[in-house]
C-alpha cells in the first residue's frame, strides 16, 4: 500500500496491491486490464482498477488506485509505483479509451502493446449506432 500526501496533509493519491495480488500477477503477467472510473464515487475521485487474466481466462484483481485527479502526473504516479512493486511489465495492457491512460502507457511502457477493451468498443458501437440498423454490417474484433 502506498499513499502520497501533500505537505499540508491533504490526500493526493492511494495505491493498493497486496503480496497475494503480486504473486498472482507474477504467475500471470502477460495481460493487464485497467478500468478507469472518473467522478462516480462518493468523493468524486478517479479510481483505477488493475486486473489480470489467469490460465482459465478468469480475471483477478491485481490492485487499485484512488487518485486526486485524472491528470497525467497522477496516473503516471500510480502506474510507476504499481510496476515498481510488481517488478514485471505486462506484454499487453487493455483499457477503455481514456486519453490520459493512453499517453502515460505510451510514455512509461513503450514496449507494451496497448489495446482497447472489446467490451468498451462494443458499448461505443451500440451508443454511436443506436437508431441505425446494423443487420447489414459485420463487426469483427480480433484479440
Amino acid at each position: 500500500m502506498l499513499i502520497k500526501i501533500k505537505e499540508d496533509i491533504k490526500f493526493q493519491n492511494f495505491l493498493f496491491c497486496s503480496i497475494n495480488m503480486k504473486q498472482l500477477y507474477l504467475k500471470f503477467n502477460d495481460v493487464l486490464l485497467i478500468d478507469s472510473t472518473y467522478n462516480t464515487n462518493k468523493y468524486k475521485l478517479p479510481l483505477l482498477v488493475f486486473a489480470g487474466i489467469n490460465e482459465e481466462a478468469k480475471t483477478f484483481i491485481i490492485g487499485f488506485a484512488v487518485l486526486q485527479s485524472e491528470k497525467i502526473d497522477d496516473v503516471k504516479w500510480a502506474l510507476e509505483n504499481l510496476f515498481e512493486y510488481l517488478e514485471v511489465h505486462p506484454q499487453i495492457i487493455c483499457t477503455d479509451s481514456c486519453p490520459t491512460l493512453k499517453t502515460v502507457i505510451r510514455t512509461l511502457l513503450p514496449q507494451t502493446n496497448h489495446l482497447l477493451c472489446g467490451w468498451h468498443v462494443s458499448q461505443n458501437i451500440k451508443s454511436h449506432l443506436s437508431g441505425i440498423s446494423i443487420e447489414n454490417f459485420t463487426f469483427c474484433l480480433i484479440f
